[in-house]
């Protein structure tokens, strides 16, 4: 005789909550970008700071006279020895999981004729200008947040895993990647996800108290992302639920996990091109952005990009 459960005051095989709830993957991959932190460690960190000498900014100035390294360090730098509680997570994660969730990655390096003058642009400066034009390559009208950002660790079980899986049945309802902060803490790690897994079932492996009365369902999340497989995640929560008959005497949800999600959103992209001063650096054109990075992404067997100044 296999294992039952008293639900509704009915006789249940537990087989059955074992249960496939949502099996989702997006139409496209998520793609590796870079988070460029604010903080400098180190002197000319072409790698990591986006307002050094030498990366695709300060080869932008050097074509069009304009100023967005010394813009970018102006207003968003961190010094090593600043005393700011953010200093070692503060970046653009926000922009690099936008792009990873809707544009691909530059393919080719680009040359950009000005007045007589040939620039190479290789894909990790056109990488840097893409996260400048981040916020002018998204519809401003269409997005989706979901979740509190949690400041001050007084809503760290925020969502709960009930509440988590209302939000990725909804989520899982478009064909686009999305983003999640991965952190309940105070920090802010966004990455952008393209294939979830939730399965509901009436056992865990992993070593909790489970709750003494009325009936526990465990919620398993698998959240993946192809271009951030380190940041995978495997959850587990439950919902304790004590009955009196057909009546719901209490609910309890609870994480089994140590950390998850804080919170869920996701971005639309601009499908023309884009236009304006950059909104995190009005010293780049949006539009130059978008020609070089459409440049790079094609086809073309000569990748030369003839522009005026």
């Amino acid at each position: 005789m296999g294992n039952y459960c008293i639900k509704y005051n009915k006789v249940v095989p537990t087989e059955i909550l074992d249960t496939e709830i949502i099996n989702w993957k997006a139409k496209r991959e998520t793609e590796l970008y870079h988070w460029w932190p604010l903080c400098e460690h180190k002197k000319n960190d072409i790698e990591n700071n986006l307002y050094v000498e030498g990366n695709g900014l300060s080869k932008y100035d050097s074509i069009f006279g304009t100023k967005s390294c010394e813009y970018q360090k102006t207003h968003h730098y961190i010094s090593k020895h600043s005393k700011r509680i953010d200093k070692l997570w503060a970046g653009f994660c926000n922009y690099s999981a936008i792009l990873s969730s809707l544009y691909e990655y530059p393919k080719h390096n680009v040359y950009l004729l000005v007045n007589d003058k040939i620039t190479e642009f290789n894909c990790d400066d056109i990488e840097q200008l893409l996260i400048v034009a981040a916020e002018n390559s998204i519809k401003s009208n269409i997005s989706f947040f979901f979740g509190k950002r949690n400041n001050d660790d007084k809503n760290k079980e925020e969502p709960r895993p009930l509440e988590l899986l209302n939000m990725l049945e909804i989520v899982s309802k478009n064909d686009m990647p999305f983003i999640m902060d991965i952190d309940n803490g105070v920090q802010v790690w966004n990455y952008a996800y393209d294939k979830i897994v939730v399965n509901k079932f009436h056992h865990c492996p992993l070593n909790h108290e489970k709750p003494a009365l009325g009936e526990t369902i465990y919620y398993n999340f698998k959240i993946s992302s192809n271009a951030y497989k380190e940041q995978n995640q495997d959850l587990w929560g439950y919902v304790n639920t004590i009955y009196n008959g057909d009546y719901v005497v209490s609910q309890t949800e609870k994480w089994i996990s140590e950390k998850h999600p804080d919170f869920i959103w996701a971005k639309y992209p601009l499908n023309k091109p884009w236009n304006g001063p950059c909104k995190i650096n009005p010293e780049i054109n949006a539009k130059i952005v978008y020609d070089i990075y459409k440049k790079s992404i094609s086809n073309e067997e000569i990748l030369f990009l003839n522009l005026k100044n």
